[in-house]
């Protein structure tokens, strides 16, 4: 019988061996080509803005994909290798060549990886396409979110495949270059030195994971607010006090045993106790990896969550449902075009009001950063937007109160201070000084100037408008509609006639100021803000940086949701991936620790120890991986998490709070799938132990 047909008599029999490395290598090179065929799509790509955190967010994204996708391959390509070694040892004790075994053991491998790797490559297409017409199911409308195959991400996934291909067949060469008779027979009998783990290592374990997070959290935010002073970015380095404090508390989980208040109980589980103790090292950074996995999960998971959540409520607290704002010299359409084209789409417009916004050049203080890092304030001159009590009032639907010489300042729901300018900021008005008065919350008049809009006095709203240098207005249309969101066709073409009837008066960025420009070319400086904004319905950034862009509510929703269903679908599947290098590397812990301890079970039972013994030594092992690392993850992620809302302003409100309930039901989630992998991991190793 040839060596080729020995081995492929022992490949039959072993199948679930090449099996295992090929589902790894099957879900890693699924995964990365679906992800980056979705990342690298021409739609996806003109959604994310250039530069800045957000293409950073999604490097690092894809990062952690590869990362983890690798991960977990690795693990299943040394299980594979390690269940291989003993029919290597046999062939060589039997006085087969290296070479040839070696030849024999990577057309198997290459057999499999590429079969396996193909057939993920050919999958990502169908698999990518469905999932983001899932996702097309929480977008109101699909129309800028066409599926388009990015063969840039194609591309990616098939070297990601050739790399994993490569990375296998090298540790195969390293397998057989390195394997060895004595080393294989003596492989059940290594451990490593016993070392006493001292009582307080878990403890102080605990301490320095919390201290490391609040340190590289709350430092850099109390900093920025109290101290006016941004920390550097090597203040990070605090993450790693964390990262010790969780190996201590691995470590202190897997290797101290103490006989505590009831001695009878210890001795009763002496060998489950201990057992652990001798790959103290080696399963205490299994360990901490799994813990690292199911936070990334959960945390990207939340983001994902938080991300859907803020696109979702987006003007969801705004009273009316569309509304706009432009110069008044500027010939806009009319009351009656609008009424006109909601006849021509069936759309019942109620609560039609106009109003009227003065613009009047204002002193005000504002918070600045430095180049050395440091926050100044600052005395600022610009133009801004005021209205009276009664035009805002009668718009409102409530009753405001502002007396002669006094300002309220113009505030979204749920509005709170940021560090940057407070809504007491005004110094002058038109070089006269006003007392401030407090806010009122109204989200169509939030974007209509910056920093704020403000209300004046009937009284003093006459006298600023009357002046004699004949100040600017810009007038105000607000309206209702039944059932805003079955209205997108409407909104569309109000949004085209809107940009149509726009002139040069309106053709601004939306940080544009006339007196800073005015300001700009007296000394001689360039102005950041000056030239044309762009107006036509084909530039897909004219909403985010046209000064006048209108607010109609389906439309900001349906844009919303474009952005935030690319940043949700990157964090489902950084999720996912996470989740299934979890479930492949406690597996095959499980598997790894039976395989080292196979023989002291059977010496167990020659000892007389009986299957249900063993059965309980097995699981109390095997409920430490699952159970540690997922409490361990569990609480770090909502920690972390709730450092990072809160410390973003400072403030905890009614919806962030329901994210934390959501989080807890993933973790619940999390539970329920390590369970199940106990329960197949539990099952796999019984069969080799017993």
């Amino acid at each position: 019988m040839t060596m080729n047909k020995i081995m492929g008599k022992l490949r039959r029999k072993n199948k679930d061996q090449y099996t295992l490395l090929g589902i790894c290598m099957f879900l890693s090179v699924l995964l990365v080509t679906s992800f980056t065929l979705m990342y690298f799509s021409p739609t996806v790509q003109e959604l994310l803005p250039q530069g800045g955190d957000t293409r950073k967010l999604s490097w690092l994204m894809m990062g952690v994909t590869f990362l983890g996708c690798t991960v977990f391959t690795f693990y299943g390509a040394n299980l594979f290798f390690r269940h291989k070694s003993r029919e290597i040892g046999v062939l060589l004790a039997l006085g087969e060549q290296k070479r040839k075994l070696g030849k024999c053991l990577a057309w198997e491998v290459g057999i499999v990886v590429i079969r396996y790797a193909a057939g993920g490559i050919v999958l990502a297409v169908p698999v990518s396409y469905l999932i983001w017409k899932g996702f097309e199911a929480l977008i109101i409308t699909s129309a800028g979110m066409k599926y388009r195959i990015g063969m840039a991400g194609l591309a990616v996934g098939i070297v990601f495949a050739l790399f994993l291909i490569l990375c296998i067949f090298l540790l195969g060469m390293r397998f057989i270059r390195r394997v060895n008779i004595i080393d294989i027979l003596n492989e059940q009998r290594k451990t490593e030195m016993v070392r006493e783990v001292k009582p307080w290592t878990g403890k102080v374990g605990i301490a320095l994971i919390l201290i490391g997070l609040v340190l590289a959290m709350a430092v850099p935010a109390v900093c920025m607010r109290v101290f006016l002073f941004v920390m550097p970015s090597f203040w990070n380095i605090t993450y790693g006090i964390s990262a010790v404090g969780l190996y201590l508390f691995m470590l202190s989980a897997v290797g101290r045993t103490s006989r505590g208040k009831n001695p009878k109980k210890y001795y009763k589980n002496i060998v489950s106790a201990n057992l652990m103790r001798f790959t103290a090292r080696q399963t205490t950074k299994n360990m901490c990896v799994i813990t690292l996995l199911v936070f990334v999960f959960l945390l990207s998971a939340f983001w994902g969550a938080m991300y859907y959540r803020s696109a979702y409520a987006g003007g969801e607290g705004a009273p009316y449902d569309y509304s706009m704002h432009y110069p008044s010299r500027e010939e806009q359409i009319t009351r009656d075009d609008i009424f006109e084209l909601a006849q021509k789409y069936q759309v019942d417009i109620e609560d039609y009001e106009e109003a009227e916004a003065v613009v009047l050049l204002v002193d005000y203080k504002k918070r600045d950063l430095t180049d050395g890092g440091k926050y100044v304030d600052l005395n600022s001159r610009k133009l801004v937007s005021f209205v009276s009590a009664s035009d805002f009032s009668r718009i409102a639907g409530r009753k405001t109160e502002v007396k002669t010489g006094e300002y309220k300042t113009i505030v979204p729901s749920g509005y709170h201070p940021s560090i940057w300018v407070k809504p007491d900021c005004l110094l002058t008005v038109e070089n006269r000084e006003l007392s401030y008065k407090g806010t009122e919350e109204f989200d169509n008049l939030t974007e209509t100037s910056d920093p704020f809009t403000f209300i004046l006095s009937d009284e003093d709203y006459q006298s600023f408008a009357g002046a004699a240098a004949g100040p600017d207005r810009e007038n105000l249309v607000f309206f209702r509609v039944k059932n805003v969101y079955d209205t997108y066709d409407f909104a569309r073409e109000l949004k085209r006639e809107y940009i149509a009837h726009a002139g040069e008066l309106s053709d601004h960025f939306a940080l544009y100021d006339a007196y800073e420009e005015e300001r700009a070319l007296e000394q001689g400086t360039e102005y950041f803000y000056s030239g044309e904004a762009g107006l036509s319905e084909d530039n897909p950034d004219l909403m985010e940086d046209w000064k006048y862009a209108p607010f109609f509510k389906v439309l900001v929703k349906a844009d919303a949701m474009q952005m935030v269903a690319v940043f949700v679908l990157l964090s489902v599947y950084i999720a996912v991936i996470s989740l299934a290098a979890v479930g492949v590397m406690t597996y095959v812990r499980s598997v790894t620790i039976a395989m080292d301890n196979r023989q002291l079970f059977s010496d167990l039972g020659r000892l007389g120890a009986d299957r249900t013994y063993i059965e309980r030594v097995i699981r109390r092992q095997l409920r430490r991986i699952f159970t540690y690392p997922t409490a361990a993850g569990s609480v770090i992620v909502l920690v972390f998490s709730m450092l990072l809302i809160y410390f973003n302003d400072m403030h905890l409100d009614a919806a962030e709070l329901r994210l934390f309930v959501m989080e807890l039901g993933l973790i619940l989630g999390v539970g329920v799938f390590m369970y199940v992998m106990y329960r197949v991991s539990l099952r796999r190793m019984e069969r080799i132990v017993l």
